[in-house]
């Protein structure tokens, strides 16, 4: 099956191919969408890691940081939700547990519903879809667009994140994890013989 990846020496075309670059995108977003619905309701507002901010500012968070980037720095152009985009900008997660109680306490009244997340993505997703398929994203005098770092950013940005989802999801209890949110063709494998351990030199230099 194929992982959607995209090869790094195929990226500064993309630039080129809009319908390629807006697949990249859409592949991206939909590996996010099928990490979340595998979340249970109950466990939406909770920090499986405790030095983590609650599961509901990680969906929004990253479609918020692809509109702040790109759309808002790049292009100028407003975003959907400047309350929510505010609210899902803090990227840094505490760094003590003590801190990690005051940011849960003092957000927790603010987050949005499930359902108000989602339909910020659903805007947010087809906002950013248009400026990728449409708009000017390469320009000199953009600092967020030489070269076309905007986009790069946020695909890399939102790649980075599923990696530390994944994590958060090992510590919730299994009871709180959806299989059916699970994407066609992954399933749960334990069968076989595992991997021998092997010893790869490096050359040096």
């Amino acid at each position: 099956m194929s992982t959607g990846a995209t090869s790094v020496r195929s990226i500064p075309s993309l630039l080129d191919d809009r319908a390629a670059l807006v697949a990249w995108f859409d592949r991206t977003r939909a590996r996010s969408a099928q990490l979340f619905d595998m979340i249970d309701d109950a466990a939406y507002y909770s920090r499986p890691i405790a030095l983590r901010h609650p599961i509901v500012f990680y969906e929004g968070h990253l479609p918020a940081f692809a509109v702040n980037v790109l759309i808002k720095k790049g292009l100028g152009r407003p975003g959907v939700d400047e309350r929510l985009e505010q609210l899902f900008a803090r990227g840094i997660d505490p760094h003590t547990q003590d801190a990690a109680e005051r940011t849960a306490n003092a957000t927790r009244a603010l987050w949005p519903t499930r359902a108000e997340v989602k339909a910020y993505v659903a805007k947010a997703d087809a906002l950013l879809r248009d400026a990728l398929a449409n708009e000017t994203l390469v320009r000199a005098d953009v600092p967020v667009l030489r070269t076309g770092e905007a986009v790069f950013t946020i695909i890399e940005h939102e790649a980075m994140h599923q990696e530390t989802l994944l994590y958060m999801w090992h510590r919730l209890p299994h009871a709180l994890k959806l299989a059916s949110g699970v994407a066609d063709g992954y399933a749960p494998w334990a069968g076989g013989r595992a991997p021998e351990r092997a010893v790869a030199r490096v050359p040096e230099g």
